[in-house]
């Protein structure tokens, strides 16, 4: 998205910025309620062929009597080569290492911090999607686990009850009825698509911490993030791998089901 760090650090940044781990990126499954869709997909891979899909639809995701729209698919095919080799040469070290000297509650920890952090760009989301009571929520939750929660180390704000949840701008799109747009395989992103790239971008302006520490602070946090989300991820992602018989029609299903799923929450 944004070139700000100098090489080869940008490819880290990017990699992870959003919560987009390499290669493999889990699934945006970003509300509490919400099954992964790793596990759904595994064993029951998309169709492959292409179909035809409007940006702007009625629908606000895949159905599955619909082939998603994967015009790119070859080109989606050799990155999602090239981004599984990053993952074998150079996170699954990171991931192994990081796991080594830091014990599990820890790392769990650092989750929550990260989550916290991305409070300001969920509530401006949930605002934005007329979830007011969910908007309150997040404003709750983000001014406990701020003050009382040290930053997000603990999750103060459960025991009151407000479970965590996150929205994002492209889920925002979804939820009005834009479209997904073509599937997309990016380099060390992993999957998207034209919609939910868009949000991402978007969603970077939500965050008060751009403003106050600009651009490449928050890039190295939200690789922080994404290493923290891909650490998270990985067993579901593996298991899904191991299991599919075509783990880019798997991973491409897992992927858009799960988006369709989060815009069609809040439909009623």
């Amino acid at each position: 998205m944004t070139k700000i760090l100098q090489w080869p650090a940008v490819l880290l940044g990017l990699a992870l910025l959003a919560g987009l781990p390499s290669c493999a990126s889990a699934p945006r499954a970003r509300d509490e309620g919400v099954v992964p869709a790793v596990e759904a997909v595994a064993s029951d891979p998309a169709p492959e062929d292409p179909a035809a899909d409007d940006l702007f639809g009625d629908e606000f995701g895949l159905d599955d009597k619909v082939e998603p729209n994967d015009p790119f698919e070859g080109t989606n095919r050799a990155l999602l080569s090239f981004n599984q080799g990053l993952n074998r040469r150079i996170f699954d070290p990171m991931i192994r290492g990081y796991r080594y000297v830091t014990p599990e509650p820890a790392r769990k920890a650092v989750q929550r911090i990260f989550a916290n952090i991305k409070a300001p760009s969920t509530l401006i989301n949930d605002l934005l999607q007329l979830r007011f009571k969910d908007a309150a929520q997040t404003l709750g939750r983000f001014i406990l686990n701020t003050t009382f929660g040290f930053g997000g180390i603990f999750d103060v704000a459960v025991e009151a009850g407000w479970v965590h949840h996150e929205s994002d701008f492209g889920q925002t799109l979804g939820r009005f009825g834009v479209n997904t747009g073509p599937y997309l395989v990016l380099p060390v992103f992993g999957p998207n698509t034209i919609r939910d790239g868009f949000g991402d971008v978007i969603d970077l302006f939500f965050q008060p911490l751009t403003y106050l520490l600009g651009f490449t602070p928050n890039l190295m946090i939200g690789a922080g993030s994404g290493f923290s989300t891909l650490d998270a991820e990985e067993a579901s992602l593996k298991a899904l791998e191991e299991s599919s018989v075509d783990y880019y029609s798997a991973l491409r299903s897992a992927y858009l089901q799960s988006r369709a799923a989060q815009c069609r929450m809040y439909e009623e």
